[in-house]
């Protein structure tokens, strides 16, 4: 229970753990030792930004990096959320764009994120360390951790990648025959008929709120994205068919700062920046499926 009175008692009891403890290193103070007691006790994450501020460069659609997107907007991060235009793309800009590693980080490729003076790229590499940045890891160990990681892993490479190459490959054959573009869907419906159940199987195991328990880590914030995309591509009634997959993502949008965003115009309004998207959409949703 969390009353005044319990909450009063809960940070007497830290501080006085802070003061007699003598296992502490010494770089930690009695102070931060007892605003993370405090934190932990009212069930706040306690996350520290870098005086130089937080940038995550991407392309202007949801594409790769709308997970980690979710994670800073949930957690209060007030971060620069820098877009590469469909113009530099088209232009063929983006060729020289990638020769600049201040934009496209060590690799060539985004996502990038600047964490103060820390530049990272690729996204399941800035997914883990988000997870650690963000307070996702307090309380746990790293089975939740490795858990967490392979939660991002499978929604990120195998439902919304493949989601977002299908929408490109359909996008780069407007005239093929309908019985060949059917193929492509069915095949990637093959794909996420298969995993969709085992993760749906795997919450309601569980019995929580999220994948890990009463706050959600990278893998939720991922998953939400990756069922998003699937009714996104397949049209609304996919998710449907898993009740608790269903409840999960109706949940995770409507946490407060999520809703204000999706609601407020700040998401991309793409999955790929393709201004073909809408009709390859449509085309998807008009054939036979599965």
């Amino acid at each position: 229970q969390n009353g005044p009175t319990t909450n009063h008692a809960c940070v007497m009891i830290r501080f006085s753990s802070v003061l007699s403890s003598r296992l502490a290193p010494a770089r930690m103070t009695v102070q931060s030792r007892l605003s993370a007691g405090i934190a932990k006790c009212v069930g706040v994450r306690s996350i520290s930004i870098p005086a130089e501020g937080v940038t995550l460069r991407y392309f202007d659609s949801r594409g790769r990096a709308q997970g980690l997107r979710y994670a800073l907007k949930d957690a209060g991060v007030d971060f620069k959320d820098d877009r590469v235009s469909i113009q530099n793309m088209t232009s063929g800009n983006w060729f020289n764009m990638k020769n600049m590693p201040h934009i496209s980080g060590p690799f060539g490729m985004l996502p990038v994120m600047d964490w103060g003076a820390l530049r990272i790229g690729q996204t399941e590499a800035i997914a883990g360390y988000l997870y650690h940045q963000l307070g996702h890891g307090e309380g746990g160990g790293p089975e939740e951790a490795a858990t967490s990681a392979s939660l991002v892993s499978l929604a990120h490479q195998d439902l919304i990648v493949v989601c977002l190459q299908l929408v490109s490959i359909m996008g780069s054959m407007p005239n093929a025959p309908d019985d060949q573009l059917a193929h492509s869907v069915q095949s990637c419906q093959v794909r996420i008929n298969g995993i969709l159940p085992r993760v749906e199987a795997m919450l309601t195991q569980s019995g929580k709120e999220y994948f890990l328990g009463s706050k959600p880590t990278m893998g939720d914030y991922y998953l939400m994205e990756a069922l998003d995309v699937v009714n996104l591509v397949f049209g609304g009634g996919v998710v449907d068919n898993y009740p608790a997959l269903k409840a999960f993502k109706e949940r995770m949008m409507s946490r407060p700062k999520l809703q204000e965003y999706i609601t407020g115009g700040e998401r991309p309004t793409t999955l790929t920046g393709s201004p073909a998207e809408a009709t390859v959409l449509q085309k998807i949703r008009s054939l036979p499926k599965l």
